[in-house]
């Protein structure tokens, strides 16, 4: 295989990889505090709004490339 293909590959696996990851911490962590505080979805859509603005941050720089 091409060298430059199998960098494109892993390039785009490690960037798949932070997208699905912010969001899953994000769930999980949200789960857990809502849990702790008995606030039902107040933590979880907090940490998705900030994981949705680190995953639009992580996009917009790759598209500057």
């Amino acid at each position: 295989m091409d060298k430059q293909l199998i960098k494109d590959l892993i390039y785009g696996l490690t960037l798949a990889s932070e997208v699905i990851g912010s969001f899953m911490i994000a769930v999980i962590v949200g789960i857990q505090l809502d849990r702790y505080f008995h606030t039902k979805p107040v933590w979880i859509i907090i940490l998705l709004i900030f994981a949705f603005i680190h995953v639009m941050k992580i996009l917009f720089k790759v598209g500057k490339k």
